[in-house]
């Protein structure tokens, strides 16, 4: 399943989407199911289905090196962007997504996208345990590129850990979705390139700008 995309902004602010603002959470966590399974987690869910959409954004004010292509080739920065919101129905047909599938805007955002899928476990930082390996065959709660409801719903945005993906918290994520919030992340990554640079106040200045271009 591919459910990653490029489009422009104007994705988040449809008509169909009049969203109110509500806060910013800045969490540090780590993908829920490298403990345990997502059943075992038994987060209480809301009254609604969530959706999913992943798609890349071009901030074209800045430039941007992708850092094991080798090359030093600037290219205009590309912002992923993982967004999670409440719809009130769903085809009863339409498949959940895998944990897998969120693996593989894991493979995008840290520039492995070519990665085979059966290296995944050996490549990010965890065991290639046959737990591990089934909890990446698990259902989640969201369903891909499901309509928006044409309603009003507060807006968080997820600021994930050091140098980590947009999805590194997507079962808290599908959470708050399922209770009527749309949240939003994007990857945590240096200012020209996938790193940190030792220059940590361009990177604090820079983050915040993120959503502003």
């Amino acid at each position: 399943m591919s459910i990653s995309k490029t489009v422009s902004t104007d994705l988040i602010y449809s008509p169909y989407m009049r969203f109110t603002f509500l806060s910013a959470l800045f969490l540090s966590t780590s993908f829920a199911f490298a403990q345990t399974s997502l059943e075992k987690i038994n987060l209480e869910h809301g009254t609604y289905t969530v959706g999913f959409r992943h798609y890349t954004a071009i901030d074209s004010s800045r430039t941007y090196s992708k850092y094991y292509e080798f090359t030093n080739k600037k290219v205009a920065r590309p912002v992923p962007v993982s967004l999670w919101y409440p719809v009130d129905r769903r085809d009863k047909l339409t498949i959940p997504l895998k944990v897998m599938d969120y693996f593989e805007i894991l493979k995008e955002e840290e520039e492995w996208a070519h990665l085979p899928n059966d290296q995944i476990l050996n490549w990010f930082y965890y065991a290639n345990s046959p737990e591990n390996q089934k909890h990446l065959l698990e259902q989640t709660s969201a369903y891909a590129d499901l309509d928006f409801v044409p309603d009003q719903y507060p807006i968080v945005i997820y600021a994930p850990s050091y140098q980590a993906s947009s999805i590194e918290n997507f079962a808290l994520c599908e959470y708050l979705a399922s209770h009527g919030f749309v949240v939003i992340a994007g990857p945590s990554r240096g200012t020209e390139n996938r790193w940190f640079s030792q220059n940590n106040a361009k990177e604090m200045e820079r983050k915040p700008e993120m959503w502003n271009f």
